[in-house]
């Protein structure tokens, strides 16, 4: 794909693929399988133990005339309104009455519900309240039979594949049978096949797909120009060997796993990382570095205890994919999770819908359930062993009560440990092999496991094309379609269960036909084939945050090729060297730019990416200082480039070095003349803004209005502080101001106040975000004025979120005053507090300051030296579709 910059500068460089998620679905709306799976797994639970005792048709309760247990009832909602809105989520009665907002509207009665549960709600709320219960209640979804009467065997995906017979037509243009199927699907419908994909094309593609990063200018080249029958397979066998190739793969995997650094929410002061996370990070990259068999990946990281109880190959370290999961509070949701990363990541089955209840959907049944939390709980992790990421089984095994309903108090009959029921045959015996885990493992790993290797083949397809074969990648259940054509999903499927080699499929796929083709197509295959079910034609991506971030740092001539080893930081001023694999990932605070870019939830299991454009996307990249000093690297090594190759540097070198380090390719005509034009332009005159903050606290009026502005006194350990003493034994207290936040005073008439006065008159617009994530303690008041206009003030507790864009005139050496007074309590008041301030005069001129990347100590400028048109240009060109994109 070939953008042509005609904009050097624009406000959203990144183009949408699929709109947002997140829109409330409508009465009747088939839901996704991943909506239904939280619902189900930890929604439903919650209401059922929680909140029918008084709010059902079942218990014949409906105080306050509400009911809970449809979906109508929930938005019809009872004396007080609706219980969710469908309009305004943050009015959705239901947050505000577990959360304890009101006095008199506290629910449970009993005690308000642990921070897990709450967090649980507050998430399916933002998600639109997803409920299936409105498809239950219609008859037009109703099976026909119960889903416990189904047989499995009338499903695709529970009976084991079959190679299927080679289409009868060969088509020339086919590099594998595979090809021919997809031919032989699409000439049936109409469809004609895409063109090869250009040769630039196809190895920016297989880079991209099978290391994350791009290939540098002499790569292009040198395959460009080989005349070798053999060229593309020795790129692709050079790829699968490399480093680089581990670390990608890896990553995928990782998001299957739900991998992350801190145990997630943690009373009383317990550590929160995750001890030994890192070493099961390692372990994937080792494994699918060293192609490890996928069967003896799946024993090791189910049973590792029973593969190497003493670590000696380091796979003891694998069970991590049982371990690394969040800590719950409730020790049921943690077994839950395990159960879920199991059944979703190895199998496509949704069994965490049979907590409650039998599966609505599948021939699950809730013993299902239970013979699997026996299981693990059977097994215990232990931190101070041979791994601390290891289990094994306790002494004495057990096999465990339903709890129906998925009451902890209301136990039912005994399920015994067991194969699931869709899936074992009538003579199959409970395990009594310890835990029962051992023979879990080797029950998923079998290599004549119908659902194994058909789920984990549609990952790697979905990984290398970018849409897999099934849409539900972890959900294979009776309501899942098979793909349109089904025998290339077959085909691989068989020929992986026989060999277990991940590469060896990766390899077959990226050297088809299928994968080889380019990204056009005519206007009637684009009518005929929209979603490319077909595939009769390449699907264009976006860069995920790891290949984007790493891209960059490649580019700079920044990236450091070290495998393995702690979990660094990398959202400082200074970009880190190291992949974006290795990143701390903190699933508590997970940091704004993860978020912002898409990453995987570290929460759950995630079956797919799903790529959103939004704003701050295009204004991280622009304005985030790790951005623009990679903008300046990228600027250096292109200067030095031509210095070294030209007598006399010109901005014609300069252009044409610049876009061949970023793009890997020639400029165009036009882009040549544009950019040249750029470069001879002089530079728009700048102020420092940062000169202009200064750090105190302040007395309060009744309108906490600033009246007597005081600076902070002590700069100490990066923060500003009243006192040399820290924290002060007086009312200033921890009263501070870091770089991105700091701790609110002692008295309730004080706070501290970070302040920037305007070196010119003009519009200015200011944003960012607040955030207060203590739990405990009643918050603190954010509150912004300009002047003696108040532009802003609210409360924040327990949670980040986004202020802004808040608009106001300023006139010159007036100030902005960005204030924190604490709450009722003075306890827990730390904060943080992020803000841009982008002031424009009336002739035009810009001027902008980042709260953060400009805060300063005394004597010092934190400024950065603004980029000069060589490194814009550079920045431009990062930021652009063709850098962001791979066709």
């Amino acid at each position: 794909m070939r953008v042509t910059l005609l904009v050097l500068i624009s406000a959203s460089t990144l183009v949408a693929e699929q709109p947002a998620t997140g829109a409330t679905p409508a009465a009747g709306t088939q839901l996704s399988s991943e909506a239904v799976t939280f619902f189900e797994s930890k929604i439903r639970p919650l209401l059922i133990e929680h909140c029918y005792e008084c709010h059902s048709h079942e218990a014949d309760a409906s105080e306050g005339e509400l009911y809970v247990d449809s979906r109508a009832g929930l938005r019809r909602g009872g004396t007080r309104g609706a219980a969710i809105s469908d309009t305004d989520r943050s009015k959705s009665l239901l947050l505000r009455a577990v959360e304890y907002v009101d006095d008199d509207m506290q629910m449970p009665p009993e005690g308000k519900l642990d921070d897990d549960a709450i967090a649980n709600l507050r998430s399916w709320v933002e998600m639109g309240a997803p409920d299936p219960r409105v498809i239950e209640q219609d008859a037009t979804h109703q099976p026909s039979v119960s889903p416990m009467d189904i047989d499995p065997k009338s499903h695709w995906a529970f009976v084991a594949p079959v190679s299927p017979d080679p289409p009868p037509q060969h088509d020339p243009r086919s590099h594998d049978v595979i090809d021919d199927f997809a031919s032989q699907r699409a000439t049936e419908k109409g469809v004609t096949l895409a063109e090869p994909a250009p040769r630039e094309t196809l190895i920016r593609r297989v880079y991209f797909d099978l290391t994350g990063l791009p290939p540098s200018e002499s790569a292009i080249e040198q395959f460009v120009a080989s005349t070798r029958p053999d060229a593309y397979v020795r790129l692709v066998d050079s790829l699968l060997a490399s480093p680089e190739y581990a670390e990608r793969f890896s990553r995928y995997w990782l998001d299957v796993a739900r991998y992350a650094d801190t145990v997630g929410y943690a009373l009383g002061g317990k550590e929160r990382r995750l001890k030994g996370s890192d070493r099961y990070r390692d372990w994937t990259i080792h494994a699918f570095g060293s192609d490890m068999p996928f069967n003896e990946m799946i024993l090791h990281q189910l049973a590792g205890d029973r593969t190497d109880p003493n670590n000696e190959a380091g796979n003891l370290d694998a069970m991590g994919f049982l371990t690394v999961g969040r800590r719950y509070l409730n020790g049921l949701d943690t077994r839950d999770d395990r159960i879920d990363v199991i059944t979703r990541g190895l199998l496509g089955l949704t069994v965490s819908c049979a907590r409650c209840h039998d599966h609505k959907f599948d021939p699950i049944p809730t013993a299902d359930y239970y013979a699997m939390f026996g299981i693990l709980s059977s097994s215990k992790h232990h931190e101070d062993g041979k791994s601390p990421l290891m289990m094994s089984d306790i002494e004495k095994p057990h096999d465990h009560p339903i709890l129906v309903r998925g009451q902890q108090g209301n136990r039912g009959e005994i399920a015994p440990r067991q194969y699931f029921t869709a899936l074992r045959d009538a003579d199959d015996k409970p395990f009594r092999d310890g835990s029962g885990r051992w023979e879990l493992a080797n029950k998923i790993a079998a290599a004549d496991n119908p659902l194994t290797s058909r789920v984990f083949v549609n990952r790697i397809w979905g990984h290398l094309t970018g849409k897999p074969l099934v849409e539900s990648t972890s959900d294979f259940g009776v309501r899942t379609p098979p793909p349109a054509v089904a025998e290339v999903l077959e085909e691989l499927a068989v020929d992986f269960s026989r060999h277990q080699s991940v590469k060896k499929t990766v390899r077959r796929i990226v050297l088809s036909r299928i994968y080889r083709q380019a990204v056009s197509s005519s206007e009637r295959n684009l009518e005929l084939d929209p979603d490319n079910g077909l595939l009769a034609r390449a699907n264009r991506r976006r860069r995920d945050f790891e290949s984007l971030r790493d891209s960059f740092l490649a580019v700079s001539g920044s990236l450091q090729h070290t495998i393995g080893g702690e979990p660094v930081q990398i959202t400082g001023p200074t970009p880190a060297p190291r992949r974006t694999i290795y990143a701390m990932i903190d699933r508590q605070n997970l940091p704004a730019v993860f978020r912002t870019f898409d990453f995987a939830s570290p929460d759950a299991h995630s079956p797919n990416r799903y790529f959103t454009t939004v704003p701050q996307q295009s204004l991280y990249l622009l304005n985030g200082a790790q951005s623009q000093e990679l903008a300046r690297r990228v600027a250096k090594e292109v200067r030095r480039t031509v210095a070294r190759n030209s007598e006399q540097p010109n901005e014609l070198a300069y252009t044409q070095t610049l876009v061949r380090r970023v793009l890997s390719r020639e400029p165009s005509e036009e882009e040549q003349r544009q950019f040249v034009s750029f470069l001879q332009q002089a530079p728009a005159p700048f102020v420092v803004a940062s000169e202009h903050w200064t750090y105190g606290t302040a007395k309060l009026d009744a309108d906490r209005r600033v009246s007597e502005f005081q600076p902070l006194a002590v700069f100490k350990d990066k923060r500003w502080q009243a006192k040399d003493k820290y924290p002060d034994d007086g009312s200033f207290g921890y009263a501070a101001l870091t770089d991105n936040g700091g701790h609110a005073m002692r008295g309730a008439d004080g706070g501290v106040v970070r302040r920037w006065t305007a070196p010119v008159a003009g519009d200015v617009t200011i944003a960012g975000m607040i955030g207060h994530r203590e739990k405990r303690g009643d918050g603190v008041q954010a509150i912004v004025w300009c002047g003696k206009e108040q532009l802003f003030s609210e409360v924040r507790h327990g949670e980040n979120r986004e202020f802004g864009p808040l608009k106001t005139r300023i006139e010159k050496g007036q100030t902005i005053d960005f204030v924190i007074n604490r709450g009722d309590s003075d306890s827990f008041d730390s904060f943080v507090w992020q803000a841009t301030i982008k002031l424009v005069t009336e002739t035009g001129q810009e001027f902008e300051t980042d709260s953060a990347e400009d805060f300063k100590g005394p004597g010092r400028n934190a400024a950065s030296r603004p980029l000069d048109r060589l490194e814009q240009l550079a920045q431009v060109l990062l930021m652009s579709n063709e850098f962001a994109f791979v066709d």
